[in-house]
């Protein structure tokens, strides 16, 4: 894999825990009991986990790299350990992202044992009405699907990492990936077809395949990370000699283990090369790849070194809607993400 290497992948010289301080782990979501689909998840699981490795390697030279090879195969034994969503999320997140970019209605019995964390969504004054919504039917009338999708999807994979060790490692890393995806709500308002929700999910696998590896490794593996990326190294060279694989591979394939779609994960995996723009298949790739890249470049202050290409692929192709998202994004970087219920 030809690596971009322009500039550091982390802010860990500057990083601190941030939003409100409060953790939501007593649970927002409520798993509903086994299902007969839940039989077949984990089959699934590696059915897809396997065909996402074997479609990216046919995109690049990486099929007859050894090394790139298992690289993949690597991020996604982690993935797959790991378990990023339920069955009952992943049903959720494919039916809205993976099958196409048009808005589509949930019925009702997909987001059983989810409620309150759509309550929580609804209420929200940057997804919702700000106001307290505790009735189903209002609250999937203010937070459309791809923003309930992208919430419960998040919320799973925040309450994975609450189970694994190392938190005060990998806990500030969680929080600039909530930081990035809230920037990230705010990138996809412009463009209707893609959306807040993929916003959200672009932002937040900037550095959730981050923190899925330090949670995941040994204690001297995330120790030796974080003095490497503190010294200024790319975060896809860091992963790849300590772990064995970028973090961008472990969080392209968490998005296709989470029901998100070959998209999603092609997408945000072709940030790492350096010819990112031109691997993207689709209009739908350059739309993700755009949205990682926008809350990338904003995050790390360098708002100016992104393509042009990548901010007209989001209809933010004017002056006033660029100056509008910065202004925001200022705003979200000073006062922190705020949406500790979402963690």
């Amino acid at each position: 894999m030809k690596k971009d290497t322009s500039g550091p992948g982390t802010l860990i010289n500057e990083m601190v825990i941030q939003g409100d301080g409060k953790s939501s782990r007593a649970g927002l979501v409520v798993e509903p009991e086994a299902a007969p689909e839940k039989d077949s998840f984990e089959v699934e699981l590696e059915r897809t986990l396997r065909e996402t490795e074997a479609q990216v390697l046919s995109l690049t030279d990486g099929a007859t790299d050894p090394e790139e090879a298992e690289a993949w195969r690597e991020a996604g034994r982690i993935v797959a350990r790991f378990k990023p969503v339920p069955w009952f999320i992943w049903r959720l997140s494919n039916f809205v992202f993976a099958s196409s970019a048009k808005e589509v209605k949930l019925p009702e019995g997909f987001v059983l044992g989810l409620r309150r964390l759509i309550f929580a969504a609804a209420s929200d004054p940057v997804l919702g009405s700000g106001e307290k919504i505790n009735d189903l039917r209002k609250a999937l009338n203010v937070v459309p699907p791809n923003l309930v999708a992208a919430v419960s999807v998040i919320h799973a994979v925040c309450r994975r990492l609450a189970s694994r060790q190392f938190e005060r490692i990998w806990r500030p890393i969680l929080e600039d990936a909530i930081l990035r995806c809230h920037i990230g709500s705010h990138v996809g308002q412009y463009d209707k077809e893609f959306g807040r929700g993929r916003g959200m999910l672009a932002g937040f696998a900037s550095r959730a395949g981050l923190a899925i590896l330090l949670a995941n490794g040994e204690l001297e593996q995330a120790r030796t990370a974080l003095e490497a990326l503190a010294t200024g190294r790319e975060i896809g060279s860091v992963g790849h000699s300590i772990y064995k694989c970028d973090p961008l591979q472990v969080s392209a394939m968490m998005l296709s283990a989470a029901g998100c779609g070959r998209d999603a994960s092609f997408g945000t995996v072709s940030y790492a090369y350096a010819n990112k723009g031109d691997i993207a298949e689709n209009n739908q790739q350059l739309k993700w790849l755009a949205a990682l890249t926008i809350c990338e470049e904003i995050r790390m202050g360098r708002a100016d070194k992104v393509d042009e290409r990548f901010w007209n692929a989001l209809s933010i192709d004017s002056a006033e809607r660029k100056n509008e998202l910065l202004d925001i994004a200022k705003v979200v970087i000073r006062r922190g993400h705020g949406w500790g219920w979402l963690i």
